[in-house]
């Protein structure tokens, strides 16, 4: 039987990645964390943290924390079942990109907290929340990447479209002869931030060639850059889903009609999980295929066709 106290601070060192930090959480010593973790690598036989240059999870240490939480969220059900009124709540982090979370996956998380857990949404690149995912910071990942790491799935949940678009007055002014080369060179566009790629994909695929010297604003959340295309800063790819009410009230008009940018993307969890967090991202997966668009389904034989990356690496 693990000594639940131990697995407890050990839990706390992961999400502090410190020692210290961790002591601070459980208001009690440095020193006595540091016996807490010995003392339950030594009844498991083999090391679960890595302490240098930074604290991080060795693989038998994924595996002692997985288990943590299934045991977390089995009380919490038991809980709920045998006394309905108590408040048993389990923490759940979850890794998705700002387009989402700005869109369909707001509600979706709504309902997630309505099943008793606690949550927190952390918003970063493709590569780190892969990586975040793999050693037990979050529990699931939303990403454009279709290939899993080891020990988990990466189920298709739809495509997320994006328009180009400004308002009538700065495509007047800009683009008046259609949406030229020569013009996007001149014309400021409105990107997410300096990781962001999904402006230079769409020209590519617009121009067939890469275009890299435009001119740039940059507005690192959702809103700020819908609202700077709004204010004539400059045009922009925004979510169709915040897109077209704006284009129906003469807000926005669309620059390229016929080249909507098209992302993949896959919800990421762990292959095996215990049926509380199972259900939950059933909830995740059908929330998003009820908002994202389904592609047609391809054959058997077919080759997976690769997702472009998205803003921040992530931003789809």
């Amino acid at each position: 039987m693990l000594n639940m106290l131990q697995l407890e601070t050990f839990a706390a060192v992961v999400e502090h990645r410190s020692f210290r930090k961790a002591a601070a959480s459980l208001n009690i010593s440095s020193g006595a964390v540091t016996r807490r973790i010995k003392a339950l690598e030594q009844s498991i036989g083999t090391l679960l943290l890595i302490r240098e240059p930074t604290v991080a999870l060795t693989k038998a240490g994924e595996d002692v924390l997985r288990y943590l939480i299934s045991v977390r969220l089995q009380e919490d059900a038991l809980l709920r079942r045998v006394m309905p009124d108590t408040v048993a709540t389990t923490a759940l982090a979850l890794a998705v990109n700002a387009d989402s979370l700005a869109t369909w996956f707001e509600p979706v998380a709504r309902e997630l907290a309505r099943h008793h857990v606690t949550l927190e949404i952390v918003v970063d690149d493709q590569e780190h929340t892969l990586k975040m995912l793999a050693r037990g910071d979050v529990r699931g990942c939303l990403s454009t990447q279709h290939r899993p790491v080891d020990g988990f799935l990466a189920e298709p949940v739809g495509q997320m479209r994006y328009q180009c678009v400004a308002t009538p007055e700065f495509a007047c002014k800009h683009f008046a002869g259609g949406m030229a080369l020569a013009n996007v060179l001149k014309a400021p566009a409105v990107l997410f931030d300096r990781k962001d790629t999904l402006h230079d994909t769409f020209l590519e695929s617009r121009f067939g060639v890469a275009v890299g010297r435009y001119v740039k604003h940059y507005f690192p959340a959702p809103i700020s850059l819908l609202n700077a295309i709004l204010d004539g800063l400059g045009y922009g790819l925004v979510p169709a889903m915040q897109a077209e009410p704006l284009i129906g009230h003469g807000k926005l008009v669309v620059l390229a009609p016929e080249h909507d940018l098209m992302v993949d993307l896959y919800w990421h969890h762990r292959e095996s999980e215990p049926e509380p967090l199972a259900k939950l991202n059933a909830l995740i997966v059908h929330g998003a295929r009820r908002s994202l668009i389904q592609p047609a389904p391809m054959g058997k034989d077919a080759v997976a066709r690769s997702s472009c990356i998205g803003r921040d690496g992530e931003r789809v």
